[in-house]
């Protein structure tokens, strides 16, 4: 039996602006009453311009003559239903947001829509059964079997095949509906095709998609239908009856949105699943450590046996010094060219050189925004920052003691590729970075028999065949100054170990480091994933770094950028928040700013609290920005 029709409603028009932050009243026409609903998308008149907005409470009482009418329903179903519409308002509390940003994410753009009747998400094909044989996964299943909800980590085996195993969740979730996030990338996720294929009912809603074909999905998800993939957006994605929310290799850094609200989609779908009763799982090779410890994640993972069987020889090599590959990283190349097997190697710097140092006072160039190093690019003639993007043309004269000595040092992936066709001149040797991709015609690599990547060759879609895996300068990765350093060094060594292959398929890892007793090694080469966490969770326990605190970062910049950030300091601290900083900063081409962290081992929410007014109360010519769960 349908409810009363709603005469009067509230509506947070979608306008990010703070001073809009809260609903307004509007009255509801006879002609709209039977369409209109809580978590409908309306066009309303608000001062001298129609906006849309979304209906976030309604009354059947009569509504006082005075309020302004609702003008049309403009989308059908209605996308941000309860408990959506909780979400988006812990969103919005969660992330210092006002309410008509994060309500915008659950709208789709205004598109017609005829919406097909729902239909049940079928499997093409009965998947297979992988999950009974890891520890753990009998009773994430049976979770999804009696819909009993929960939140689980999962971690898969290397090289297992992980769209098997999504596939195996989503079929045991079903009737219910499944929503499974994978990483964005420029060539498209394997996985999201895997499962168009095993479902071809699945609504994509990533962003190969067209903005028209992503709304009807979005709507066609609203009115019931199965299930739907895409990128971190799709945690907001209506599904009335939800079972389940899969985010795929979930330390992917790229499940962090950098548009306020700055919400980090994993910490979102958690939060979803409680308030629907639906399992979340994370999934990954090497789950991130922010699970770990005080989370309550449950784990699923693969048995020791089942981890040694997907692990390639391994092999420690000395470093090479100055010289950009050392005599048996040489030899074991050479090697692998005279078996016809094709060498992938990572190292973790684009461009020609690592950094430019001056051969006078010995002092590096440094990054004007952020104090990294630069790096150098030779063509262009120009320097960059690996952290925030920074360019500029490669100065004349140091900085520091106007010397013209500038010299470039350490190999980049550039001149690591120069140098490795000259020391194997009947080989093709091949760039797997930003660079060469962005300027490949076809947007393909072409077939090399050395390919000599940077970050981007640990995304599986971006992995050419292989036998022979490298990686140089590991000592580098997990000495950078972040409390993040390590941990990412120990993923990029699992995701270059699964580039190699498990040893019964020929698969060889080296590997160049002067720690060959570092936990992110010793982690790997046992193929224990506890080995490591125990030890790294350890530091992070000591300093009081995730998981054992929460992260919020503050910048404030304008004309009232210290008294800003002073408020927001003494505000952050007032919440119980242990604050470092401010310091001042100097954007490329913008003004100075003052950033500050908060370290909340009481977690972020009332530090977030905290904030808000102060967001509220920002004078027009200056800025405050907050971003809590930084990545």
């Amino acid at each position: 039996m349908r409810p009363p029709a709603l005469q009067q409603v509230a509506v947070v028009p979608l306008v990010p602006a703070w001073r809009l932050d809260r609903s307004f009243d509007y009255s509801v026409p006879v002609g709209i009453a039977e369409s209109i609903e809580v978590g409908s998308v309306v066009r309303v008149r608000l001062g001298h311009r129609n906006v849309r907005g979304v209906v976030v409470a309604g009354s059947e009482s009569p509504a006082p003559s005075s309020l302004e009418p609702v003008l049309a329903v403009i989308v059908t179903p209605a996308p941000a239903r309860p408990p959506i519409t909780d979400l988006l308002n812990w969103m919005a509390r969660r992330y210092v947001a006002p309410r008509g940003a994060a309500f915008a994410r659950a709208v789709p753009p205004r598109v017609r829509v005829k919406v097909r009747p729902p239909e049940p998400l079928a499997a093409a094909a009965a998947p297979a059964r992988l999950l009974p044989a890891y520890r753990g996964g009998e009773e994430l299943l049976a979770a999804l079997r009696s819909g009993a909800g929960g939140a689980w980590s999962l971690q898969s085996a290397w090289a297992e095949d992980r769209g098997a195993l999504i596939a195996e969740l989503v079929a045991a979730a079903s009737p219910r509906a499944a929503l499974v996030a994978a990483p964005e990338v420029r060539h498209g996720s394997l996985l999201l095709e895997e499962l168009a294929r095993r479902w071809p009912e699945i609504e994509r809603v990533d962003s190969s998609r067209s903005e028209g074909d992503r709304s009807r999905a979005w709507l066609r998800l609203a009115a019931g239908h199965g299930g739907g993939a895409g990128g971190r957006a799709t945690v907001l994605a209506p599904a009335p009856d939800l079972g389940l929310i899969v985010i795929d290799d979930e330390h992917n850094p790229s499940y962090k949105e950098d548009r306020a609200p700055r919400f980090d989609a994993r910490r979102v779908a958690l939060q979803r699943a409680a308030l629907q009763d639906a399992v979340c799982v994370l999934a990954s090779a090497s789950p991130s450590l922010d699970w770990f410890g005080p989370s309550g994640l449950r784990t699923v993972e693969p048995g020791h046996a089942r981890r040694r069987a997907m692990r390639p020889v391994i092999e420690l090599l000395e470093p090479a010094g100055e010289r950009a590959f050392s005599h048996a990283f040489h030899e074991r190349v050479a090697a692998a060219l005279g078996r016809r097997e094709k060498v992938g190697l990572l190292t973790p710097r684009r461009g020609y050189a690592r950094t430019m140092w001056c051969a006078s006072c010995r002092a590096s160039l440094r990054c004007p925004v952020c104090e990294a190093g630069l790096a150098y690019d030779r063509a262009p003639q120009r320097v960059r920052c690996p952290r925030c993007d920074y360019q500029a043309p490669v100065p004349p004269r140091c900085p520091r003691c106007s010397a013209t000595e500038l010299r470039a040092l350490g190999a980049g992936s550039e001149r690591l590729a120069e140098q490795l066709a000259r020391s194997f001149p009947r080989a093709t040797v091949g760039r797997l970075d930003p660079d060469t991709l962005e300027n490949s015609p076809s947007g393909e690599l072409q077939p090399c028999d050395i390919y000599v990547s940077t970050w981007v060759g640990t995304k599986p879609e971006l992995r050419p065949e292989v036998s022979v895996v490298g990686i140089l300068d590991v000592d580098g990765l997990v000495r950078r100054p972040d409390f993040r350093a390590v941990e990412n060094a120990y993923q990029a060594l699992v995701a270059m170990a699964e580039w190699a292959g498990p040893a019964s398929e020929g698969g060889r890892l080296l590997i160049e480091t002067s720690e060959p007793t570092h936990h992110a090694i010793q982690g790997l080469m046992r193929a224990d994933h506890g080995f490591f966490v125990e030890r790294e969770l350890a530091q992070r326990a000591e300093l009081g770094y995730p998981p054992y605190s929460e992260l919020v970062v503050v910048k404030a910049s304008g004309p009232e950028a210290s008294e800003l950030a002073d408020k927001a300091a003494a505000a952050c601290r007032d919440a119980g928040a242990e604050v470092l900083g401010p310091i001042v900063r100097r954007p490329q081409g913008g003004p100075e700013e003052r950033q500050l962290l908060a370290k909340c081992r009481l977690g972020a929410d009332p530090v977030a609290e905290a904030l808000r007014p102060l967001m509220l109360a920002t004078p027009r010519d200056s800025r405050l920005w907050v971003d809590v769960d930084p990545r």
